[in-house]
């Protein structure tokens, strides 16, 4: 069976952006490269506000050069920003990216833009040939309705669950702190690997143990044991570096699991949990997510190392080395 979907126009293009970010942007670039006909990683950055148009299409471009399959880039632009002339918001960027590219060997293809009521193609104004059409089209477009058809859903940013635990919740994960004993590590693993393959079988009791075991001694292979076969060399797991695809299906539960450990886990506790899922939303592509949720962590810890560390990833623009592989990325085999 072919899992690829086949976009036919530019409407299917943009209803793609909202899927693979997890909402439709607001005043920003996103630019995505292109694999021969493929596409390929998808970058978004706030709109250029006041920046040096030079500047700001050299970070981009560095982003994109991480993906070393990439043959060309798109470029849409969301804004509601406006020109005294009429023309193209953002021109001077624009024309600087292009330059960029074509240096970098990915030359911009095409670039649309879309405001908060309509949407055009970015370099022709001319209403005869290229006519400004509305968001409706995007949202009835064939590329919308196959990848909902496969699975995708623009569900957006999901914030932590209130604490629905008591105070005692707090000594008790505290108890569960590793010792550093090999049987501390089995048990930990075990408990991990039944609520991954039984979500269900969640109890507070269970909740506690996890979120205690999340502690540097026995967290890294617990971030490991979400995907099956991964390297022995966690630096390679926390890369990406995957031999096979990852069983996504399997990604998508630990983090619904982290979400519930939460519920029981009070404020000050939650770093861990955060961490967690903002690294696995990294995997999947998903850099702004990940990186709101690296900074919740270091909102309820401070300092916390791992979200620091993590942070980083995102900071310099790294890419999961998953996602620059059609064949093991997370948001082009929609259907898990």
């Amino acid at each position: 069976m072919n899992d690829f979907i086949k976009f036919t126009g530019p409407a299917d293009i943009l209803a793609f952006v909202p899927h693979t970010l997890g909402e439709t942007p607001t005043e920003s670039f996103v630019a995505m490269t292109m694999q021969g006909k493929q596409l390929g990683a998808t970058l978004r950055v706030d709109a250029p506000f006041g920046q040096d148009p030079v500047g700001y299409a050299q970070t981009i471009v560095s982003y994109l050069t991480a993906d070393e399959a990439a043959t060309g880039a798109l470029l849409v632009i969301y804004t509601d920003e406006t020109t005294r002339d009429g023309s193209s918001p953002y021109a001077g960027h624009v024309q600087a990216l292009r330059a960029e590219l074509e240096t970098a060997g990915m030359p911009l293809q095409d670039a649309w833009l879309v405001t908060s009521e309509l949407w055009r193609n970015y370099h022709c104004t001319d209403s005869s040939c290229c006519p400004a059409q509305s968001l409706d089209t995007i949202t009835t477009s064939s590329g919308n309705a196959a990848l909902i058809y496969r699975g995708s859903a623009v569900t957006g940013f999901t914030a932590p669950a209130p604490f629905t635990g008591d105070e005692t919740a707090r000594e008790a994960i505290a108890a569960h702190k590793p010792d550093g004993w090999p049987e501390d590590l089995e048990a930990s693993r075990a408990a991990w690997a039944k609520v991954l393959d039984d979500p269900k079988s969640l109890t507070t009791q269970t909740a506690h143990q996890l979120a205690g075991a999340l502690h540097p001694t026995i967290r890294d292979f617990m971030m490991s044991d979400i995907v099956p076969h991964a390297p022995e060399q966690f630096t390679s797991v926390m890369l990406g570096v995957f031999l096979s695809r990852p069983n996504w299906a399997r990604v998508d539960t630990a983090q619904e699991v982290a979400f519930e450990l939460m519920k029981a886990t009070p404020v000050g506790q939650r770093a861990p949990m955060l961490c967690l899922i903002g690294w696995l939303e990294w995997l999947k592509g998903r850099s702004s997510f990940a990186a709101r949720y690296f900074k919740l962590a270091l909102d309820d810890v401070a300092g916390f190392r791992l979200a620091e560390l993590l942070g980083e990833l995102v900071n310099r623009g790294l890419i999961a080395d998953c996602t620059r592989d059609p064949k093991k990325a997370y948001d082009r085999r929609l259907k898990r």
